[in-house]
């Protein structure tokens, strides 16, 4: 059983330094339930601006290439791999057959296999790396990503663009930290597709429930 100690932990007194050995300035309660309410509305606000900005026609593009593959492959790196990763769980659950690259169960690719890499810049080496890999190997190539003319749009056969840069996609146009926009509105794009697919009667969720895993 999990105890709790009577010892606070990780805490510092207001105005003081944290674990990270970083001092904070003193804040009232009010004052950080103000910047949670402006942060909240931030977020929300840019990922509803992201998600309005993505073209349905290479949503329904990406829909259609995932529904007609022999497998599904997922790359990615950081954050944007998570965001990924939890769009091969869903399409696990639908009843396709789905990996991440880097799993050590993880299916060699080929003619018939889609391939989805996750990259807000377009320019992550090993991502690229992968998707070269699985180009000379035959499958195709879909990338969600920010910049479409990086070289991972450039070689990609599908692309669904998130927009989150400016111009020469290097300077963050998000009031959050650099990447983060990307990384929340790519885990709700593939959210989206999923129920997208759910809605046109790829699947329903009764088998989607079935197949979520019993071992947690």
């Amino acid at each position: 059983m999990i105890q709790k100690s009577d010892q606070p932990t990780g805490a510092a007194p207001a105005g003081g330094t944290g674990t990270t050995g970083v001092a904070f300035p003193p804040r009232s309660i009010a004052e950080c339930e103000r910047q949670f309410v402006a942060a909240r509305r931030t977020v929300l606000d840019e990922n509803g601006v992201a998600l309005q900005a993505v073209a349905p026609a290479e949503a329904a593009a990406l829909a259609e290439a995932i529904s007609q593959a022999r497998q599904v492959v997922v790359i990615g790196a950081g954050r944007s791999k998570l965001a990924v990763e939890a769009f091969a769980m869903r399409l696990a659950h639908m009843g396709l057959s789905a990996h991440v690259s880097s799993d050590v169960t993880a299916p060699p690719v080929g003619d018939g296999d889609l391939v989805i890499a996750c990259s807000g810049s377009g320019e992550t080496a090993g991502v690229l790396q992968l998707a070269d890999s699985a180009l000379q190997a035959g499958a195709r190539l879909a990338a969600v990503l920010a910049h479409p003319q990086s070289q991972l749009g450039r070689a990609a056969d599908l692309r669904v663009v998130l927009r989150e840069y400016d111009g020469d996609g290097t300077v963050d146009a998000s009031h959050q930290f650099i990447g983060t926009l990307f990384e929340q509105s790519a885990l709700l794009l593939f959210d989206t597709v999923v129920l997208a697919l759910e809605r046109a009667g790829a699947v329903d969720p009764e088998s989607m429930r079935r197949r979520h895993t019993n071992m947690e």
